[in-house]
């Protein structure tokens, strides 16, 4: 309860940075599917989508680089030890909300490969509906490689379970951002050095 306590608001934080830029890829993927709507090309979506994402993770990198960047300070202040990975279990909480959509669509995909095509796909379609949401960044890509696999959800009963485990593999980014962005705070780094006042980085 002190750990929740404690870290509840850089976990919140997080997760509304993705709904936040959920809300925004969802805008730009529905302006790009209206504008080409006539056409078959998917490459206006897609590159959408890679620009949320970079956008996506961006954010999520400054905004854990600065969790950490706090973390040291107030470390340092009581002389506490740090540990740099503590970024990706903030990381994985933060991701909670993902995984038990992932979850019902990984269920679900199982239980439609097994035969029960009507009780499995009811219980992917639960968790599929809002993953989709909170996943509206990466839409261009996810699509994009649904169709690479080939499988149709109409006549393939791997679809479901395919489509669980990309769903699932998307929120892998964003866990290793945060986790490299704390970490890259925590230990005062930058990706690209500051400059000090005499010129030097």
């Amino acid at each position: 309860m002190g750990f929740w306590k404690k870290h509840s608001y850089q976990i919140v934080r997080l997760f509304i940075i993705q709904i936040g830029i959920a809300i925004f890829g969802l805008v730009l993927s529905f302006a790009v599917m209206t504008a080409f709507r006539e056409s078959d090309d998917r490459t206006p979506l897609l590159m959408v989508s890679i620009f949320s994402v970079l956008f996506y993770l961006f954010l999520l990198y400054s905004v854990s680089w600065e969790i950490g960047g706090k973390d040291r300070l107030r470390l340092d202040a009581v002389h506490a030890d740090f540990k740099s990975g503590f970024g990706f279990l903030l990381a994985l909480l933060a991701e909670v909300p993902n995984f038990l959509f992932d979850l019902l669509m990984l269920i679900g995909g199982i239980i439609v490969r097994a035969g029960a095509s009507v009780g499995g796909s009811r219980t992917f379609f639960v968790g599929y509906f809002p993953e989709t949401f909170l996943h509206s960044m990466y839409t261009g890509l996810i699509r994009t490689l649904l169709e690479a696999t080939g499988l149709s959800q109409e006549t393939s009963p791997s679809y479901y379970l395919v489509a669980a485990l990309i769903y699932l593999a998307s929120t892998v980014p964003a866990i290793l951002v945060i986790g490299f962005g704390y970490a890259m705070g925590v230990n005062e780094k930058r990706i690209i050095p500051a400059k000090r006042p005499d010129g030097n980085a």
